[in-house]
């Protein structure tokens, strides 16, 4: 039986106590956000990447943090926090940004 989470349950960043190592978690789990955002914005504009492709090969990439392990290891749990839910709630964001920014300024000639 394949396990489907690796991480304990009940993980969550904020529970990490020492700020530094919170920190790290948090700039893994960011930055996974800022991958996938630009991942499924360069999928949508080529047409013919499926999302979730594109989401499983970012999850087994998580690029070099720190060379210390302990940050490494919470940058990585921070990565892997990231789910389909804060992929979708920050593409919502980002489009309603977007919507904000053309209507601000229509057409500038």
């Amino acid at each position: 039986m394949p396990i489907a989470n690796a991480r304990p349950s009940g993980f969550h960043i904020s529970r990490i106590q020492n700020r530094v190592y919170r920190q790290c978690a948090l700039d893994g789990f960011n930055a996974r956000l800022r991958a996938e955002l630009a991942a499924h914005l360069a999928a949508e504009n080529a047409g013919d990447v499926p999302a979730t492709k594109v989401t499983t090969e970012l999850e087994q990439k998580v690029p070099l943090y720190s060379h210390s392990a302990t940050r490494q290891s919470y940058y990585s749990q921070g990565w892997h926090a990231v789910t389909y839910l804060h992929v979708l709630r920050a593409k919502e964001k980002a489009r309603e940004q977007r919507k904000a920014q053309a209507i601000e300024v229509p057409n500038e000639q």
